[in-house]
């Protein structure tokens, strides 16, 4: 990304900022008013169906446009707290207001939205960055929650086809560099459009920064052949702006704040269109049904490209066409009901030549079953269904039947796990003041290392041990002259880059919230901790090996023991 596009959105940050102060209202036991010091109430965890909680705490706010300052009406406001698990939406007034009420006391993000202009939180001030946590204890009103909404940049050019003449209906998208699973890939941004009569094509609402323009035209009108009826079948290619099958070699495009970049203009490229065709193979007496998809590499790796579908015939057998040259992984699945999960996958290469004989072997995914426990001798002080299992895939690669699963647990505490076709990590989503312990398969510990869930198999005698002892650290982080400082992120992260891995159990982020204050909660315990306050971190960056290796000696060491609560006040690390 260029500087200057980073720098005009930290400006119009900047020039929101003066307005982003809180102002809090005196109300009875709140700090300012009769009654004492305000109270924060316990957050409830909430059980699937529930309705939010009803709270006493009340936030107001307007939503301006950056370059005016004029009122946006009819913006959406979405205030979340994942600590007290409220979310809520708003809807701007003809000034630009917002109020939320009855909401319990917690940490709420407050986010943004209106056609056109960048979506945006509160206190964010720059692209891919999480904004500033507002702390709202229960029984406080806060008012005069600005957010400043630069217009959004836009993209347009034209598609056209290989003799220069306008296509239409042609999918234009664009991608950028995002973190997914530790990793940096192309992944969608913004919205997408199809071209006109014209082959004309604008995408808008974009914030600043670098993007790649993709674009898919998915001719349902079948292959086209020319003069001779035996010769390939021909179609266009997912195309990269200039020109290129290949996201490796698309040409970037900048855009600056509220800048509209046109004359992005480009053919799709005409390549020869193959047929792949085999046979799904189910266990014996189970007969394969449903959709077979064709997924680019392009696709799965999230830089775009067009899935193409088939069917599975009574007999087994599958037939897809249209395929354009590259790599695919075919993937089939059948039935969504526990007794029928079955999933296949297959990897063919496609060269322009049909492709035959392909096997698809469908296979039974395994099954975890286990108890929920706490980690002392007590029983559980929380209600079954507040808790759920699920099972993350090892390989980041992604999969559109999954390679994990997800189960309730009943009422006994025992659960059961479906879907998982590979070695998978298990992981908790427990009640509010609870967290993930240690994970018990025959008395070794698995917390952290993937269970090799074989096809087929079943993993039972789990133990799942919740605690309320996990450790804690807070605090604030200061620059040199010890000014509070907002806006940073807190990083805390193993010594042992062995644990640098997605769904790390030791790798916690958090920023500062309006009070000047971060807290990061859910920690095992460790004397090898790290931790670290920077600026410009992008969301999911924190899991990135490359990122972890270059602050581990610049970082600050730290040791926490179970259910041990330290403060540590930072300092900036530029």
């Amino acid at each position: 990304m260029r500087p200057t596009a980073v720098a005009a959105l930290v400006a119009v940050a900047v020039v929101a900022a003066p307005t982003l102060a809180l102002a809090q209202a005196p109300v009875p036991g709140a700090p300012g008013g009769p009654g004492g010091a305000g109270q924060r109430t316990p957050p409830r965890a909430m059980r699937p169906g529930d309705t939010p909680p009803r709270g006493t705490a009340v936030l107001r706010g307007f939503v301006v446009a950056a370059d005016t300052g004029a009122p946006i009406r009819r913006a959406q406001v979405r205030v979340a707290a994942p600590d007290a698990q409220d979310t809520r939406i708003a809807i701007t007034d003809e000034q630009g207001r917002f109020e939320v009420k009855e909401l319990v006391g917690g940490h709420y993000s407050v986010t943004a939205s209106k056609g056109g202009f960048v979506t945006l939180q509160y206190g964010q001030r720059r692209p891919s960055e999480r904004g500033t946590p507002v702390d709202l204890p229960a029984g406080q009103t806060i008012e005069k929650v600005a957010i400043a909404l630069p217009r959004g940049s836009v993209i347009a050019g034209r598609i056209v086809d290989e003799f220069g003449e306008p296509l239409t209906g042609a999918q234009v998208s664009v991608l950028r560099y995002a973190y997914v699973n530790g990793t940096r890939q192309l992944s969608p941004a913004g919205l997408s459009d199809r071209t006109d009569d014209q082959g004309s094509f604008r995408v808008f609402g974009l914030p600043p920064g670098d993007y790649y323009v993709t674009a898919t035209l998915r001719d349902d009108r079948g292959p086209r052949r020319f003069q001779d009826d035996d010769a390939p079948a021909s179609g266009y290619a997912p195309t990269y702006y200039p020109g290129t099958t290949s996201a490796g070699d698309a040409q970037r495009v900048t855009v600056n704040l509220g800048e509209e970049v046109n004359g992005i203009a480009f053919g799709l490229t005409l390549v020869p269109l193959a047929r792949v065709s085999g046979r799904v193979i189910g266990p014996a007496g189970i007969a394969p049904v449903g959709p077979i998809l064709a997924m680019p590499d392009d696709a799965l790796r999230g830089g775009g490209g067009s899935v193409r579908t088939g069917q599975i015939r009574a007999d087994g057998t599958f037939e897809i066409s249209g395929l354009a040259p590259g790599r695919y992984v075919l993937q089939a699945g059948r039935g969504r009901r526990p007794t029928n999960d079955l999933v296949g996958r297959a990897s063919v290469v496609v060269a322009g030549a049909d492709v035959d004989n392909v096997t698809v072997p469908l296979t039974t995914p395994a099954v975890a079953t286990g108890r929920i426990e706490s980690d002392t001798t007590s029983p559980p002080a929380f209600r079954a269904a507040q808790v759920r299992v699920s099972a993350v895939s090892a390989d980041p690669t992604p999969s559109a039947f999954g390679g994990g699963g997800a189960g309730p647990v009943a009422d006994d505490y025992t659960f059961e796990v479906r879907g998982m076709s590979g070695p998978s990590y298990l992981r908790v989503n427990a009640p509010a003041g609870w967290s993930l312990d240690r994970i018990l398969l025959d008395g070794r510990d698995v917390t952290d290392v993937p269970i090799p869930f074989d096809p087929g198999t079943q993993v039972s005698g789990l133990r799942v041990l919740l605690t309320q002892a996990a450790a804690t650290v807070s605090g604030s982080v200061r620059d040199d002259r010890g000014a509070a400082v907002l806006d940073t992120t807190v990083v805390v992260f193993p010594d042992d880059d062995a644990l640098w891995r997605p769904q790390s159990r030791f790798i916690r982020t958090a920023r500062p919230d309006t009070s000047g204050r971060y807290e990061i909660g859910g920690l095992p315990p460790s004397p090898g901790y790290r931790i670290i306050a920077v600026q410009g971190l992008e969301d999911g960056q924190a899991n990135d090996p490359e990122f972890l290796a270059g602050v581990r000696d610049r970082a600050d060491r730290l040791g926490l023991a179970k259910g041990e609560k330290k403060s540590l006040d930072l300092r900036l690390r530029p």
